[in-house]
């Protein structure tokens, strides 16, 4: 790992998880709910998986491909929900460390992220970290769900701003989406198992590393 780190020029950290938790406060499951109560008035039959399912940005993908007026709908309901929960949301332990340590050494960094752009730029002021990132790719008002990770736009849109080549990049997140994204990017990538179950599913999907500690970034 330490000879991937030493080959990056500029490093791209996912926001949830890498960064923080963002649902720490406003746990994910709510921010569901409270989409599905939004569809709720514009009288959609939601399919079952969608009436159960946690995850707010595959509420958000459902809602895409329920016509324009459940997108716009949904997307503006989870922005306002993740500005709140960017309030709340906890540090991950020494990640702020490994932000202040790359900056140091040099590197440029950027936060490459499905979370929206408006959130991550909320948590970043709060936390004082603004200016340790030279740009966030992170989704945008009513941009295309299919465009997240694993999609690698994200990835690649960053790497065209900070104008760098994508071998002397490093990539670091905590899902295997992740991973799938910097690799069709021709990124490297270092996989956080933040939970121990993660481990073998990020090595699986092609990680070149695995930490389990932000603090495993530091010299």
């Amino acid at each position: 790992m330490q000879r991937l780190l030493a080959n990056a020029t500029h490093v791209l950290l996912d926001f949830d998880g890498p960064i923080c938790s963002i649902f720490a406060g406003l746990p994910a499951p709510k921010v569901a709910a409270a989409l599905r109560d939004y569809i709720s008035p514009l009288g959609i039959a939601l399919p079952r998986h969608i009436e159960y399912e946690t995850d707010p940005l595959e509420l958000l993908r459902y809602a895409a491909s329920a016509g324009p007026m459940v997108a716009e709908t949904v997307e503006a309901g989870l922005r306002g929900l993740e500005l709140q929960a960017a309030l709340r949301a906890t540090p991950t332990p020494h990640a702020d460390a490994a932000i202040h340590q790359f900056h140091t050494s040099g590197c440029q960094l950027a936060v490459v992220s499905n979370n929206s752009d408006a959130a991550i730029r909320l948590y970043l002021d709060q936390r004082g970290l603004s200016d340790y990132f030279a740009t966030v790719s992170a989704r945008t008002l009513f941009q295309d769900p299919a465009l997240l990770k694993p999609h690698s736009h994200l990835i690649t849109e960053a790497i065209k701003r900070l104008d760098a080549d994508p071998s002397r990049c490093i990539l670091i997140g905590d899902s295997v989406t992740d991973i799938q994204a910097a690799i069709k990017a021709g990124v490297p990538s270092i996989g956080y198992a933040n939970r121990p179950d993660k481990e073998y599913l990020l090595a699986e999907a092609g990680a070149h590393a695995i930490i389990d500690d932000m603090a495993q970034l530091i010299p």
